[in-house]
């Protein structure tokens, strides 16, 4: 994918599987959406108390917007080495097992909190949380020339859509938290 002017209209960016993307290692602001021709609601995806908030359709009408998030140094590494991989290091990930939970108690199962408090995960459910992220969405991005470039499209694209799984800049996000504090309650210290 090319660079994108400032305008970019994110219902237009083009959509993959996340584990066929090829982001290049540029900066650039990405999303995340639904992919509503395999799973036509958050509910039968299984993301439960969602904020109600309207979720933006992409351009081809096949996905909702889901995240926005931004790569200030390389979208490969933040998409690849992050929300792929490590729930410890992506607010995405911890964001969905926090709304996966509530309709699925053995997301919890392998889960405990690092040293710092961050929720890990065993290997086998990261692999897990990964297949559900391929099975159940789309990823799109747009790679920006400059980190005052991400930063002004990151936060546009979320004052303008609030996308639902955002908790920086959005209205919704105290509610968001809130799961997630939910979810870390009572799981075990690992070193």
């Amino acid at each position: 994918m090319s660079t994108q002017p400032a305008d970019f209209s994110l219902p237009n960016l083009p959509l993959s599987a996340p584990l066929q993307a090829e982001p290049g290692r540029e900066r650039g602001v990405y999303s995340w959406w639904l992919d509503t021709a395999r799973c036509p609601t958050p509910e039968a995806a299984g993301l439960r108390q969602l904020p109600d908030v309207p979720r933006l359709v992409h351009a081809s009408g096949r996905a909702e917007l889901l995240y926005v998030g931004r790569a200030r140094r390389n979208l490969h590494q933040r998409i690849v080495g992050q929300h792929l991989r490590r729930t410890r290091s992506s607010a995405l990930r911890r964001t969905l097992l926090a709304v996966l939970l509530p309709g699925d108690p053995s997301w919890r199962e392998g889960a405990a909190l690092d040293g710092r408090g961050r929720v890990v995960l065993e290997e086998a459910q990261e692999q897990r949380l990964t297949t559900w992220m391929q099975e159940h969405l789309l990823l799109g991005w747009a790679v920006c020339a400059t980190k005052d470039d991400v930063d002004a499209l990151e936060r546009r694209w979320i004052a303008e859509h609030r996308p639902v799984l955002n908790t920086d800049g959005t209205d919704h996000g105290a509610r968001l938290t809130a799961l997630k504090e939910t979810f870390r309650e009572g799981l075990p210290r690992r070193s």
